[in-house]
């Protein structure tokens, strides 16, 4: 019996065993006026007066962790809820539930497509954000694309604009685990600490979203800028200075690596800064008013949660820099950019991991007689 039920396809089950014995025994939900599965739409009850619905929608990429080792959906249905509620979080939203749409060729086994769902169903009760719906369908190649909801105080929502100079730039969570954790899975002869091993490898198999932070952020109501790090931290930081026609300053000296990430990257051969400001550690990056530093470091020390106060917002045109002891330098867009020539989603792993190891961290020096206090001439 065991051997015919490995065997099973999704075309031995059909749409509607699918959806009855499959999906609906782990995502059926009925609770608080939210009706999910089993009719044509789900239905939400409208938000009180001051509250704002936010509506986000994100493919499913290949999980990483399926280019290291044999892949496993599980680390799909995690991937396709973590991407979704992670811009809930960017936001100061409570996840309010989560529409998922995939597509599976019909000779997927059975057990296959399960693990997805599996995967799918731990992160939805981690995060306390329910499946309420969604759509399958047979093709080519499976895929998977979520949607999601949630909701927020109007007057606390947290955008990408209303940066301002003298504001600080925070990074909420661990900088370089995602990437250390790789580049350890590539290198057996990595000597870390059990302790070290396995507070990386929880970055590359179980990647968390800041939600309570996120949250937590918003009703303090001393953040002027906010976006998750989904593409880089980096790639934020030129989003953020762009957005808000500033500059951003990091203080070289602020980027305060972890002893596992700056082992890894020192076995690598990669500077560890460019680890830091990489992409998949899931952090927020904010901007701060000045007045409310302690307040930030405090009440992420509250939450259990790394932060680091790693620059400042100054006038400008929308340039990141680096600013180590008397020099200031732009930083390389070491951001997973899509349509470039650093985007993982075309070029792979090893083009990007070369990409790390072999661009300089910085790529220019200002022009001469720059005053960083006011930005390159124009």
């Amino acid at each position: 019996m065991k051997e015919q039920a490995a065997k099973q396809t999704l075309r031995d089950l059909g749409e509607r065993n699918i959806l009855e014995h499959l999906i609906a025994p782990r995502f059926r939900y009925q609770a608080n006026g939210i009706i999910g599965l089993g009719d044509d739409c789900a239905v939400i009850p409208a938000p009180t007066a001051g509250q704002s619905f936010v509506f986000t929608t994100d493919p499913c990429p290949t999980p990483v962790v399926c280019l290291l080792e044999p892949p496993d959906l599980y680390h799909y249905g995690w991937l396709t809820m973590l991407i979704n509620v992670s811009d809930l979080a960017a936001m100061g939203a409570q996840p309010v539930g989560l529409l998922v749409s995939t597509v599976m060729p019909e000779s997927m086994a059975t057990q296959e497509y399960e693990r997805f769902l599996d995967g799918l169903a731990d992160a939805s009760r981690e995060w306390g954000c329910p499946v309420l719906g969604g759509n399958i369908k047979d093709g080519p190649q499976f895929t998977a694309t979520g949607s999601a909801l949630g909701v927020v105080e109007s007057e606390l929502l947290m955008l990408r604009t209303g940066a301002t100079p003298g504001d600080r730039v925070f990074v909420i969570g661990d900088l370089g685990f995602f990437w250390s954790a790789c580049l350890t899975k590539l290198n057996a002869e990595t000597n870390l600490s059990r302790d070290h091993v396995q507070e990386l490898n929880q970055a590359l198999y179980h990647p968390q979203p800041k939600i309570r932070e996120g949250i937590a952020l918003a009703r303090t109501r001393c953040i002027t800028s906010c976006m998750d790090s989904s593409d880089g931290v980096i790639g934020c930081l030129r989003e953020l200075a762009m957005r808000n026609g500033v500059n951003i300053v990091v203080e070289s000296d602020l980027l305060r690596p972890h002893p596992a990430v700056k082992e890894v990257a020192s076995m690598a051969g990669i500077d560890v800064r460019k680890l830091m400001l990489s992409w998949g550690d899931w952090q927020l990056v904010c901007t701060v008013r000045s007045q409310a530093i302690s307040q930030i470091r405090n009440l992420m020390q509250s939450l259990g949660t790394t932060c680091f106060d790693i620059g400042e917002v100054q006038a400008g045109v929308g340039t990141v820099y680096l600013r180590e002891e008397d020099r200031l330098e732009e930083i390389t867009n070491f951001a997973n950019e899509r349509f470039s020539g650093t985007s993982f989603f075309t070029h792979g792993l090893e083009a990007y991991i070369d990409f790390l190891r072999n661009q300089p961290l910085t790529i220019r020096s200002p022009q001469a007689g720059f005053d960083d206090k006011i930005g390159p001439p124009i």
